[in-house]
């Protein structure tokens, strides 16, 4: 059995208690430069995440007899390596454990609920904005291609009344969170990692 463990947007302080648990007990720990990292004192073997996936899976394939955990940001399940790793090594091999996705850190800080929320993501696709744009409440998580100024743009082509929040760096010591018009967002120069919310104005 295969861990993936949500460890929440990055303080340590958001892992779930079964996630420090299964880490703790773990001989091999795999994940990404940033979230292992946070497991300095880990005592077991590291194996970071640095190109094709494919090859953590023939990893894992070939150590099926240890006890190996891999750590995502966020919440596997959301937009996270969750869907990959099932559809690779099968639900009946995998103990999912959620974690606190940037998305529900994000919309507590603002203090908004997310009833109805519709959350997509705009990693490696072109996004249906008009869609997207058709809900109330959206959470997109962004990447290098669309972002903040992007997303504002499509915004404005529309003519639609929107506010956007831009979490950047969620639970981190620069954590910057922006509330403002389409308008505003693009009098802003550069972002950070982000989550994107916009729901309507008024």
């Amino acid at each position: 059995m295969i861990n993936i463990i949500g460890i929440g947007p990055g303080d340590i302080g958001l892992l779930t208690k079964e996630g420090e648990r299964l880490i703790n007990a773990s001989d091999v720990l795999i994940g990404g430069t940033r979230n292992l990292e946070i497991f300095s004192d880990f005592k077991g073997e590291k194996i970071e995440i640095k190109g094709s996936l494919r090859d953590i899976i023939d990893y894992i394939n070939e150590n099926k007899h240890k006890n190996i955990s891999l750590i995502a940001s966020g919440d596997p399940s959301i937009y996270g390596i969750g869907k990959y790793m099932v559809s690779e090594l099968g639900k009946e091999n995998i103990n999912i454990v959620s974690g606190i996705s940037s998305i529900q850190y994000l919309f507590s800080k603002i203090k908004m609920d997310m009833n109805d929320i519709y959350i997509s993501s705009c990693h490696g696709k072109e996004p249906d904005f008009d869609y997207i744009l058709s809900h109330k409440k959206v959470s997109l998580v962004t990447d290098k291609k669309i972002g903040p100024k992007e997303i504002a743009k499509e915004i404005i082509k529309r003519n639609l009344k929107k506010v956007m929040v831009i979490g950047e760096n969620l639970s981190y010591e620069n954590e910057r969170i922006t509330i403002g018009t389409p308008e505003d967002i693009l009098k802003i120069n550069n972002f950070d990692m982000n989550v994107v919310v916009i729901y309507d104005e008024g």
